[in-house]
């Protein structure tokens, strides 16, 4: 049992009293409306759900009936109206305690499910265990052999710019993209180069809109003055 309302002729389930209100046992008039919120809010608030999150709007819309309850008792309504709140409030209850109810099996399910760890991967029992030393010896036979190797010099902004001129030499120009710099570390200091040489009148840039390659000139007169 989720939520059970009690009152001066009845006691029972929300389901229940809406029942009794259909076959008239119990008149929609005499229908105690905030005591009746009163005890569905105190009986959801002291449940421990952990998804309690999930009644919020049935609670607010709870919440909100209570709000006209109190108008109800300062300003005497009709019966017409009185009818057609406490049915109202009757079918949010049953809602409220359907969902309770959901909510409260659903954690009961969940606590009987135990964490269970994964199955070990398949193993091929066809292929024979081999030594660590001798699965050594067979992947040597594959491995290139080892060549020495200059060490890599500073790629600074002044080798950028020397790297440009040469790169530049014959044509006098080219895009950003088509130079062959690969590493975006390379990228990076040549553009530094780039803006240096541009300050100094060395270079023009040209780029047509935000984003798009670079179109990159040798001044000529400056390259002139450099020889």
């Amino acid at each position: 049992m989720a939520i059970h309302l009690s009152f001066e002729g009845f006691a029972g389930t929300p389901e229940e009293l809406q029942r009794a209100l259909r076959s008239g046992r119990v008149a929609p008039r005499a229908l105690p409306l905030l005591d009746l919120i009163e005890q569905a809010l105190a009986q959801v608030a002291a449940l421990e759900l952990q998804e309690r999150g999930a009644l919020l709007p049935l609670l607010a819309e709870l919440l909100e009936r209570k709000l006209r309850a109190l108008l109800r008792v300062e300003a005497e309504a009709d019966d017409e109206e009185a009818e057609s709140d406490g049915e109202a409030l009757v079918g949010l209850l049953v809602e409220l305690d359907e969902a309770v109810r959901f909510l409260m099996e659903r954690a009961q399910a969940r606590s009987y499910v135990w964490p269970v760890p994964a199955a070990p991967l398949p193993r091929d029992r066809r292929v024979a265990p081999i030594a660590v030393a001798s699965l050594y010896r067979y992947a040597r036979r594959f491995v290139r052999p080892a060549a020495l190797l200059p060490a890599v010099e500073r790629f600074g902004v002044a080798e950028a710019w020397a790297w440009l001129q040469r790169r530049l030499a014959k044509a006098g120009r080219a895009w950003f993209s088509h130079l062959g710099l690969e590493a975006w570390s390379e990228r990076t200091v040549t553009f530094a180069a780039l803006l240096e040489a541009v300050r100094r009148g060395r270079v023009r840039l040209v780029q047509k809109r935000p984003y798009a390659d670079l179109w990159i000139e040798l001044e000529p007169e400056r390259e002139e003055r450099s020889a």
